[in-house]
């Protein structure tokens, strides 16, 4: 008979201090088979073979192969020799596995369970009214995007060999810098902005940049639970500040924790209720920040939407004392796949976060970076901001006269005027999640204000969302909405 060529090749850790060299070798020869390395049907050597390419006394493997075989793992047959079991122990692999799980990622898992404000998340198929999901693609130039971004591809060779500082392209922070300083107030120059992918990556750099575990930081209730789980996974403790009319209560704030080391606020359209922070309010909480040497990351969230009036300032420009950090975002602005934020430092934070950031992520997209840059500094941004202004006041009136209509002792819709969402709260004596899951089940996607509540009670509302949705879709919607929720 013809001598049996093996392939077997494995590698073998070090021996544990005082753990005898049979059960040694048992133990790696069957966490090989577990996990894969040695495949099933192998030809395992002889046992003399084994000895000599291993450097260990035949005694010993003979007696770890003789384990094995008992076990069900190794198979031996005179003439033939020994090989790895075709099929592995019942049960072997699942106690393998949970006690891996148990060892090395318990720990891991536990810190990252899933948000209780994605529990139970319906997000239905295609967009149905009412989703916040998507502003009005359609109404997207997409065409004149695409020549933009083929008169960059053919200038693409000038452009690889241009540096990146670690802030992002510089043209796309000047004409960030520029714009936020002419539509929002913002004081700042291209060298405090700082390009992100979006609102979330903003807030997952600053909460670890600026927190530490333990440390306190004021969030608005309800609120952004992006904004929570960044600052969750940090360990930093969250104050839950309440809202009233005029946004963020800081007198109730500082009587929570008076020496908070920060806030977060989306003053421009709170969310999710959607008031705007009054001067009074702003004027506070800069003094607040000021006396206490806080931080305060402000959200500039759907500021370029408000249909009442001329856009309120940003707190950053009401800011003397270089405690804002702005942040915002193109998604909601031009289309979701545009993964393209900022970041607007204070002066004195820029080279330290610049720094901090190389760290664990250097930069975003490049190539978009100049198609957006583009996109701005041409003029086709603003055209686009106000002809998408004007479309959303009317899907907004359209939203309150139909919810006039048809929703009447039902849901009373707020009066805000910003914004691509409305909130409206229940008067048919259902709670938040009841409404948001009889709803999901007529085929209308609504949010429930329970997700976004920092302790554990209900709002009664529902959040709606317009943008993506003509005049028959909102009426076609509101109709539907009403016979959820009222049973019919």
């Amino acid at each position: 008979m013809g001598k049996v060529v093996s392939s077997f090749e494995l590698s073998l850790k070090h021996r544990p201090l005082g753990q005898t060299l049979a059960k040694w070798l048992y133990a790696e020869l069957k966490s090989a088979i577990l996990d894969g390395r040695l495949k099933p049907g192998l030809q395992v050597p002889a046992s003399r073979d084994f000895a000599r390419r291993y450097g260990i006394s035949r005694g010993t493997v003979v007696s770890a192969f003789e384990r094995l075989q008992d076990e069900g793992y190794l198979t031996s047959q005179v003439g033939i020799g020994t090989k790895v079991s075709a099929k592995v122990p019942p049960g072997a692999t699942n106690r393998r596995s949970s006690h891996e799980l148990t060892a090395h990622l318990q720990r891991v898992v536990s810190n990252y369970r899933r948000p209780k404000q994605f529990v139970n998340w319906v997000m239905l198929p295609g967009v149905r009214p009412f989703s916040m999901r998507n502003p009005a693609l359609s109404e997207f130039p997409a065409e004149l995007w695409g020549r933009i971004a083929a008169k960059r591809a053919r200038t693409f060779r000038s452009w690889i060999q241009q540096e990146d500082d670690g802030s992002g392209y510089r043209p796309l922070r000047e004409a960030v810098a520029h714009y936020l300083g002419s539509s929002r107030g913002v004081t700042c120059d291209a060298r405090q902005v700082v390009i992100v992918s979006g609102t979330q990556q903003a807030l997952d750099l600053l909460a670890r940049f600026l927190l530490k575990p333990g440390d306190p930081v004021w969030m608005e209730d309800p609120g952004y639970f992006g904004a929570s789980i960044a600052f969750d996974r940090v360990g930093a403790r969250i104050i839950p500040v309440p809202v009233d009319d005029e946004g963020l209560s800081v007198s109730a704030g500082i009587k929570a924790c008076r020496n908070a080391k920060g806030v977060f606020l989306t003053p421009a359209h709170q969310y999710p209720l959607g008031m705007v922070m009054s001067l009074r309010r702003r004027i506070e909480v800069l003094e607040w920040a000021a006396l206490a040497g806080s931080f305060i990351i402000e959200d500039d969230y759907d500021s370029e939407y408000q249909f009442r009036g001329q856009p309120v300032p940003s707190l950053q420009g009401l800011d003397r004392n270089s405690s804002v950090i702005f942040v915002g975002t193109f998604k909601k602005l031009l289309f979701p796949l545009l993964r393209l934020g900022y970041i607007v430092l204070p002066p004195s934070l820029v080279e330290a976060f610049v720094s901090f950031r190389s760290g664990s992520e250097f930069h975003s997209c490049g190539i978009e970076q100049s198609i957006l840059s583009d996109f701005i500094v041409d003029g086709h941004f603003g055209r686009h901001l106000r002809k998408m202004r004007d479309l959303y006041a009317e899907r907004l009136e359209a939203l309150l006269h139909y919810g006039d209509r048809y929703l009447g002792g039902l849901l009373k819709l707020s009066d805000s005027k910003a914004g691509l969402y409305i909130a409206g709260f229940l008067q048919n004596g259902m709670t938040s999640p009841e409404a948001e899951a009889i709803s999901a089940k007529r085929g209308i996607e609504t949010r429930s204000l329970a997700r976004f509540t920092l302790k554990r009670h209900d709002p009664g509302g529902l959040l709606l969302g317009f943008a993506a949705f003509d005049e028959k879709s909102i009426r076609a919607g509101t109709i539907q909405l009403a016979g959820a929720l009222g049973g019919r």
